[in-house]
């Protein structure tokens, strides 16, 4: 009998359903999904590089023996023992299925105790296989058992120290995950909050403002109050119905158009405006109050304060893998509002939210056009990650 017969070392050292397969310490064989059916065939896999490693140094101590004998009894040992193993792992998974999430020394005694049972039945049958009664004999002998119990908690003790190693690296890359879950739900939170703050502040000074305009016009102008209570029922509609989350281009557009109209009743000739985004731009979903403020601070801080007031373009086009969206007006030009009483807050946050919405793949320029006025550009993937 070969040396080898007497130094088969055991299959996987922890449970097909538990921390890992002992094949996955090569990174290969990480790439599928653990089943049954991967973890039968990696055990496979790993009972043959045993098979290998160990006729290879069988080699060494008996160079009489042919190669492919050596290689036929590894391997049938390796197979028998492994696959037990395999088998006594599975059988525990259902018979135990807590025992994974147990202590550190249940769990050591657990992954210690099967793979050498397992190693004696493999021999058992291997020898039956193979009719080596005497080595049988042998292996279940005090001695031989001795040997065989040391080399298995040998063997099982270097694989299960490397899974814990990666079971305690997983669970801080987990805890990690968790805590940038924790502070992005607490950023998405907090800019929720400062969103509805501004909605909260905008929209009753800007219905208090129309509503006075409403009144002084019932008289003198009934037509355009009449007007200006339906565009104000429509604003209201649209900020009723616009989602707490994204939404679409076209959801946004359907409240500057309301918007646009009350301001342009209350301005008269001192403002026009258009509005000029492509079909598949419209359907976009993007984060909520995106133009608005943008709107706003062109309205009032660029055309208002201007006597001739001026025009407002909203433009949407697709660029690619991005789309651009573009408020464009003829008023006083962003550096003249930079350093007057505009203080650049609603660009700030605006800022700050694309950045916690889309990272680094979104873009707000600013720049001043000639002659007179400022456009800012919103460049944003298009589709949302």
């Amino acid at each position: 009998m070969p040396i080898s017969a007497t130094s088969s070392a055991p299959g996987p050292a922890c449970p097909p359903g538990a921390l890992s397969h002992p094949l996955e310490i090569i990174p290969v064989f990480r790439r599928w999904r653990r089943g049954w059916l991967r973890d039968f065939v990696y055990t496979l896999i790993w009972d043959s590089l045993i098979a290998v490693a160990f006729t290879i140094i069988a080699t060494l101590f008996d160079a009489r023996t042919p190669l492919w004998d050596l290689f036929r009894v590894n391997f049938l040992f390796a197979q028998t023992i492994g696959l037990s193993i395999h088998g006594l792992f599975v059988a525990g998974d259902w018979a135990l299925p807590g025992m994974h999430q147990a202590s550190l020394p249940k769990r050591v005694a657990y992954y210690s105790v099967v793979p050498v049972i397992g190693v004696f039945v493999g021999y058992w049958v291997g020898t039956e296989m193979l009719g080596a009664g005497d080595f049988r004999r042998w292996v279940f002998s005090l001695r031989g058992a001795m040997a065989v119990i040391a080399l298995s908690l040998v063997i099982t003790a270097i694989l299960l120290s490397i899974f814990l190693q990666r079971e305690r690296a997983a669970r801080a890359e987990a805890a990690v995950a968790r805590e940038q879950a924790r502070v992005a739900a607490a950023e998405r939170e907090t800019t929720a909050a400062r969103l509805k703050l501004l909605q909260a502040q905008v929209e009753p000074h800007f219905l208090y403002n129309t509503l006075a305009n409403a009144i002084s016009l019932i008289e003198s102008d009934p037509a355009s109050a009449r007007r200006m209570l339906e565009r104000l029922i429509e604003l209201l509609r649209a900020t009723a119905s616009s989602p707490e989350g994204d939404g679409t281009v076209s959801e946004q557009l359907r409240w500057l158009r309301a918007y646009l109209d009350i301001l342009a009743l209350r301005m008269g000739t001192r403002l026009r405006w258009n509005i000029d985004v492509s079909d598949d731009v419209a359907a976009q979903r993007v984060p909520p109050m995106l133009l608005q403020p943008i709107v706003e601070n062109a309205v009032k801080h660029g055309l208002e304060p201007k006597i001739e007031g001026g025009s407002v373009d909203i433009v949407g086009r697709r660029e690619g893998e991005r789309i651009r969206l573009m408020v464009r007006d003829t008023g006083l030009g962003f550096s003249a509002t930079r350093s007057g009483s505009h203080t650049g807050l609603g660009i700030a946050n605006l800022r700050a939210r694309l950045a916690a919405w889309y990272g680094p793949s979104a873009q707000l320029l600013i720049e001043d056009n000639s002659p007179a006025g400022a456009t800012v550009s919103l460049l944003l993937p298009a589709t949302r990650p």
